[in-house]
């Protein structure tokens, strides 16, 4: 994570790319300036695509020249690449159930 959101501190090994101005406004939250990215490492550091989706969401619309629809779009397209994730991760592991149980007999 780039900001140490939770103490008000960034941490000693790791500048805020913030305050480094290397991070485009639309990044960042209007109120407590915590970037998107900060937000998706924290909920979901294990899962780029859920992480993307959530991401583009916060941040819809807010780029010059970007359509919130566009955005929206991104982010349903990454969800959708989930589902077939987990749809393909539930068919292997049938499959195993299945050619575990065809060898038992």
């Amino acid at each position: 994570m780039t900001g140490g959101y939770n103490t008000g501190a960034t941490p000693p090994n790791s500048q805020s790319t913030i305050k480094r101005k290397l991070t485009p406004s639309y990044y960042s939250g209007k109120y407590k300036q915590i970037e998107a990215f900060d937000v998706c490492m924290d909920f979901q550091r294990d899962n780029y695509n859920l992480g993307v989706a959530i991401a583009y969401l916060l941040r819809a619309g807010k780029k010059e020249g970007n359509p919130i629809e566009q955005d929206i779009q991104k982010a349903i397209d990454h969800l959708e690449k989930e589902l077939e994730y987990i749809a393909y991760e539930q068919y292997l592991e049938t499959s195993a159930e299945i050619a575990k149980n065809y060898k038992s007999k």
